[in-house]
């Protein structure tokens, strides 16, 4: 569909439109030879409704099954590609890509046990790696246990049966989204309903109250000028003093065509437009558009106007889709654009960028563990340095897409999402407060912490280097990555002992350096790499590997810290290490020591599954016998103090 939740049918293709008029009699064609038609024009809807039929008759094979669970995975009716795979991996023909969209969908139905069940299966029969999709399973049966602490409303009065997404403030006043609704104030504005879902192309609309009385609203085109494009246009974002509009549309000149000579696809650009004299120009295309290549678009501006987020699939990224930037130049031009990097980006869909007041990213993603399709994802930080993701959790999030969230100075705010309960394909929901971990809530007067990594030996900057932050006062942690310059910038939302060390490739550990933030605006720390193997017999803490009570699955959390010692055992290839993991200290001894076990063997199957030969991994539980504190049994200690004696620690064994 347009711009929208799966960027495969948005930024990689766009609208697809056919060059070319088929006239064809339903009377002189058979189900299955309309189905294909339509299906090869990317015309899902209309090709489900003649699979369908098809399917209904005795001895259809896999194929058809096949093609209409893919029109439904395509238009997102999750159910009923759950249905439709359900028959197929009970074939003998059912391939492992069958089971990822199986469970897949299962998962975006909300039946995550057996979305867990049939993801094991898809791996067992070759498929790539699925511990994030598993992890996300057992993440979302945890978080939908735990009450919201903020309110959410559909908006009714904006939504409609069509899709209605991609919400953001004119001048933190007016409100502006899109749809593809064709509303009767647009419809001279729209003259084709696009083949792939049915709908009418996406346009920008405004809301206006009537005699500013809240509960009369009147809904009308945004301008005349963006919304005069043939295809999809939208979102919008707009820049702070509001004389500048970001917006995407569908490529307006002729597509690349897909196989055949008759079918081509339209890629997303990015456009922006000058308002002068109260009037909006006619928009100009971004420097960086090359729709012969890639698309890009879902434009995210920083409060300063400095740099530009968007979401592109253009070459050099880790994923289908990742999140880019631009730092405007002195002469008001952008830099070339650069890739936020590993931390923010996966292998699968990062889209929907926007960036709030204090400078907080919000994204929606599919290759970190989540809840469903698409889950909204927030991170602290910059261009290249980022705090690990925090899933935004239930609420926010569903078992279907939720993306687009913006967010006010209040805390209230809006997002996008195509949940059960809705009036449409995506509907607006508003949300009353936004809670945060304490330790990222920002503060009247944020301070500004720059570090720079470099080799001990050469001074040379350490590329990439891997910067764990640590907030004493609150036992909270930060993985971040210094830029190819060894650089990153960071805000510190509170005057308290922090302590900050770093690694790099081919690099050992620096010293820890202990500082306070307190009565100072900017802190610039150096951070020295010694060139030295890992050390026999030295034990570490894997920070951030910290386990849910009575439980010994991998939490989402913890993947970066496992991923850095599978990279460092990688750079050593003859390093053995022994995994200890320890418990707290409520439950009886007996069973903390078995849980614990557990905990080693799931850790020790990761670093497996990461590529690292079992013969070099020792994995070991001593339950609550090594306790770091005071929580021994009987005693009153609360969550968090418990939560720090269930760690995992690495013992170097050979190197």
């Amino acid at each position: 569909m347009i711009i929208k939740r799966h960027f495969n049918k948005a930024l990689l293709t766009g609208g697809l439109m056919g060059v070319f008029t088929m006239v064809f009699a339903q009377e002189q064609k058979s189900a299955l030879a309309l189905a294909d038609a339509h299906y090869l024009r990317y015309e899902y809807k209309q090709a489900a409704v003649f699979y369908e039929e098809a399917a209904s008759k005795k001895n259809t094979n896999i194929a058809i099954f096949r093609k209409l669970a893919d029109c439904y995975r395509n238009t997102n009716n999750y159910l009923k590609a759950a249905t439709c795979y359900s028959k197929i991996i009970t074939l003998d023909s059912v391939q492992s890509e069958d089971l990822l969209y199986y469970a897949d969908a299962l998962k975006s139905t909300g039946d995550y046990a057996r979305a867990k069940e049939i993801y094991a299966r898809y791996m067992q029969q070759g498929g790539s790696d699925a511990s994030k999709q598993m992890a996300g399973c057992d993440s979302a049966i945890h978080w939908k246990a735990i009450r919201p602490e903020f309110s959410t409303r559909n908006l009714s009065e904006l939504n409609t049966g069509a899709s209605e997404w991609g919400a953001t403030w004119y001048l933190g006043k007016q409100l502006v989204f899109t749809s593809d609704s064709l509303r009767y104030t647009m419809i001279a504005a729209s003259k084709k309903e696009v083949g792939r879902t049915g709908n009418d192309y996406s346009k920008l609309y405004r809301v206006d109250s009537v005699g500013n009385n809240p509960n009369g609203i009147i809904i009308r085109g945004f301008d005349a000028k963006m919304n005069s494009y043939r295809y999809h246009i939208g979102p919008v974002i707009f820049s702070a003093g509001g004389d500048t509009a970001y917006l995407t549309l569908t490529n307006v000149d002729k597509g690349t065509y897909h196989g055949r000579k008759s079918y081509y696809t339209r890629r997303l650009e990015l456009h922006y437009s000058i308002k002068k004299e109260g009037e909006w120009q006619t928009p100009e295309p971004f420097a960086y558009n090359n729709p012969a290549a890639y698309s890009l678009g879902h434009a995210a501006l920083t409060a300063d106007n400095h740099i530009l987020y968007f979401t592109s699939d253009m070459p050099g990224g880790f994923g289908k889709t990742d999140i880019w930037y631009c730092e405007k130049q002195a002469d008001g031009s952008w830099s070339n654009p650069r890739n936020c990097g590993p931390v923010i980006n996966t292998e699968e869909e990062e889209a929907f960028p926007t960036i709030n007041e204090e400078g907080r990213l919000y994204f929606s993603s599919k290759g970190h563990a989540g809840m469903g399709g698409f889950d909204i994802f927030s991170a602290q930080g910059y261009a290249t340095t980022w705090s690990i993701p925090l899933n935004l959790r239930n609420g926010f999030n569903s078992e279907g897409d939720d993306f687009c969230l913006v967010k006010q100075p209040n805390g209230h705010g809006i997002f996008a999402s195509n949940r059960e309960g809705g009036r449409g394909d995506d509907d607006l929901y508003a949300f009353e407060s936004l809670s945060q971990p304490a330790a990222l809530v920002s503060v009247a007067e944020p301070k500004i912490l720059e570090a720079f990594v470099y080799d001990s030996e050469t001074g040379l900057p350490v590329k990439d280097a891997v910067v764990s932050l640590k907030d004493e006062d609150r036992n909270e942690m930060w993985t971040l990555l210094a830029n190819h310059e060894g650089k990153l910038r960071w805000v510190l939302t509170d005057e308290h002992r922090f302590v900050i060390f770093a690694t790099g490739k081919d690099h050992a550990f620096a010293v820890p350096v202990r500082f306070t933030a307190k009565g100072k605006d900017t802190l610039r720390l150096e951070l020295k790499l010694p060139k030295a193997p890992p050390v026999v017999g030295n034990t570490f803490v894997l920070q951030n590997i910290y386990y849910d009570r009575d439980d010994y699955h991998i939490r989402p959390d913890a993947v970066m810290a496992l991923d850095s010692l599978a990279a460092t055992m990688e750079r050593y290839p003859g390093m053995r290490v022994e995994l200890a993991a320890h418990t707290d200290s409520r439950a009886s001894t007996e069973y903390n020591l078995i849980l614990s076990n557990r905990r080693a063997a799931s850790a020790a199957a990761y670093l497996i599954s990461k590529g690292i030969s079992e013969e070099r991994i020792i994995a070991i539980g001593y339950g609550e016998s090594r306790l770091l504190n005071r929580c021994a049994d009987g005693l009153d200690c609360t969550e968090e103090e418990h939560q720090q004696n269930r760690r995992t620690e690495v013992r170097i064994l050979q190197r």
